[in-house]
C-alpha cells in the first residue's frame, strides 16, 4: 500500500493537469512542432526562397496561395482519420510532408507547384488529426488545457528554429533548412508511429459522403466553418503585412525583421499559455468571444501606430498574444460540435481555416497596395466582428444531443 500514500511523482502530476499521459503531449507536440516549421520558414524568408526558385514574390505569393487552398481536401483526411485512425494520419502527414519540402529544393520556378501541393495536403491531413487524436483521450474539462499545450508548437517553432534557418539560409544557401527539414519529418513520422498508443476513440467510424455532408449542414458545424475562414482571414493578412509594412514604412532589415518575429513568436507562446491556463475556466465560448473583441480593438488602434516604430512593433506583439489565445481558444470548442464525428469536423474546420488563410494573403496585399494599413485593418476588423455574431448564435458550449 505504500505507493497509495507516497508522494505523487511529477509525471503523475502533469497527467493529472493535462488529463492524458505526459509521454503523449510530449510525442504529439514534437510532431506538430516538425509539421509547422513547414509554415513558419515560409513568410519571413520569402524574398530567399523565391529568389532561389527563380521566381517573383509576387509568384511566391500565389505558390502560398495554392497551398493554402488545397485544404478542401480537409474532409477527405478527416473521414479517413475517423475510419483508420488519428497515429495513423499524422504519421503519413509527416512522411507527406519530407517527400514535399525535398521536391520545393530540388524544384525551378512553377515546377515547385507540385511540392507546394503536397506541403499543403500534408497540414491538412495532419492537424486536424492531431487535434482529434487529443481530443479522444482528454476529459472536457481539461480539452481546453491538453489541446493548447500541443499548439505551443506553433510559436515554439517561430522562436527556435527561425533564427537558425535565418543563418542555415546566410551560410549554406536556401535549399539547406529544406533538406534538414525532410530528415526531421521523417524522424516525426517513425516516432509518431511507434510511440504513440493507439487512440481510445469515442467516434463513429466509416462516415460516408452524405453523412459528411449531414454534418456539415448542420447549423452549428456549417457556422463553426465560417466562423474558422473569417478568423484565419485576419490571422493571415496579419501575418502577411506586418513585414511589408515595417520594411516599407520603417525601412527594417532582414535581420531586423527576424528579430520581430521572434518578439511575435514570444508572444503567440504567453497567448498559447494563458489560454491553457484560463479558458477551462473561463469557459471556452465566453473566452474566445472575449478574445475577438481585443482582436477588434487592436486592428481598429493598428494604423495610429503608424509613426512610431516602437509602438508599431509593441502592437504587433501584443496582437501576437491575442491571436494565439483566440486560436487556441476556439479549438475545444470547435471539437464539442460533434463529438462522435470529431475528425470529420476538424476536417471541415481546417477546410474553412485554408479558405482564410488562401482568402487573407491577397485581401491584405491588394489593400495595402491600395488603400493602406487602414483597410487591412478596417476589412480585418469586420471579419471578427461577423465570428463575433456567428459565434454567439450557434456555437455550443458543451455538446447537446440533436
Amino acid at each position: 500500500m505504500a505507493h497509495l500514500t507516497g508522494p505523487i511523482s511529477f509525471r503523475d502530476k502533469a497527467d493529472t493537469f493535462f488529463g492524458i499521459s505526459i509521454q503523449i503531449i510530449g510525442v504529439v507536440f514534437l510532431a506538430r512542432f516538425i509539421m509547422d516549421i513547414s509554415t513558419r520558414m515560409l513568410f519571413p524568408f520569402i524574398p530567399q526562397i523565391s529568389a532561389g526558385l527563380g521566381l517573383t514574390i509576387v509568384g511566391f505569393g500565389w505558390l502560398l496561395f495554392v497551398r493554402a487552398i488545397v485544404s478542401v481536401a480537409g474532409p477527405v483526411f478527416g473521414m479517413w482519420s475517423d475510419r483508420y485512425g488519428r497515429r495513423q494520419m499524422m504519421a503519413i502527414a509527416l512522411l507527406l510532408q519530407a517527400i514535399s519540402v525535398v521536391g520545393l529544393a530540388i524544384s525551378w520556378q512553377w515546377w515547385a507547384t507540385i511540392p507546394t501541393i503536397l506541403s499543403g495536403l500534408s497540414v491538412a491531413a495532419f492537424i486536424p488529426a492531431q487535434q482529434a487524436y487529443i481530443s479522444d483521450q482528454v476529459p472536457y474539462q481539461k480539452r481546453g488545457r491538453a489541446l493548447a499545450s500541443v499548439e505551443f508548437a506553433w510559436s515554439s517553432s517561430a522562436v527556435i528554429t527561425l533564427p537558425i534557418i535565418g543563418w542555415m539560409i546566410d551560410l549554406f544557401g536556401w535549399h539547406t533548412p529544406f533538406l534538414a527539414l525532410s530528415l526531421l519529418s521523417l524522424m516525426g513520422a517513425l516516432v509518431v508511429w511507434w510511440q504513440l498508443p493507439p487512440a481510445a476513440e469515442r467516434h463513429q467510424t466509416g462516415l460516408s459522403w452524405s453523412q459528411t455532408r449531414g454534418i456539415l449542414l448542420r447549423g452549428n458545424v456549417m457556422a463553426t466553418v465560417i466562423v474558422a475562414m473569417l478568423v484565419f482571414v485576419a490571422a493571415q493578412a496579419y501575418l502577411t503585412i506586418w513585414g511589408i509594412w515595417l520594411t516599407e514604412d520603417f525601412k527594417f532589415d532582414a535581420v531586423t525583421i527576424g528579430l520581430v518575429a521572434t518578439g511575435i513568436g514570444i508572444a503567440e507562446l504567453i497567448g498559447a499559455g494563458l489560454a491553457s491556463l484560463f479558458i477551462d475556466r473561463i469557459g471556452k465560448k465566453r473566452g474566445s468571444l472575449l478574445a475577438l473583441l481585443a482582436l477588434i480593438a487592436a486592428f481598429l488602434m493598428l494604423p495610429f501606430t503608424q509613426n512610431s516604430a516602437a509602438l508599431a512593433v509593441t502592437a504587433l506583439v501584443a496582437m501576437g498574444t491575442i491571436f494565439e489565445f483566440t486560436i487556441v481558444s476556439f479549438i475545444p470548442l470547435y471539437s464539442e460540435q460533434v463529438p462522435e464525428a470529431r475528425g470529420t469536423v476538424l476536417s471541415l474546420v481546417f477546410l474553412g481555416i485554408g479558405l482564410g488563410s488562401a482568402i487573407g494573403t491577397p485581401v491584405a496585399t491588394i489593400s495595402w497596395e491600395q488603400l493602406g494599413l487602414w483597410a487591412v485593418s478596417r476589412i480585418s476588423a469586420l471579419c471578427l466582428l461577423a465570428a463575433i455574431g456567428l459565434t454567439w448564435k450557434f456555437l455550443r458550449e458543451s455538446y447537446v444531443s440533436e
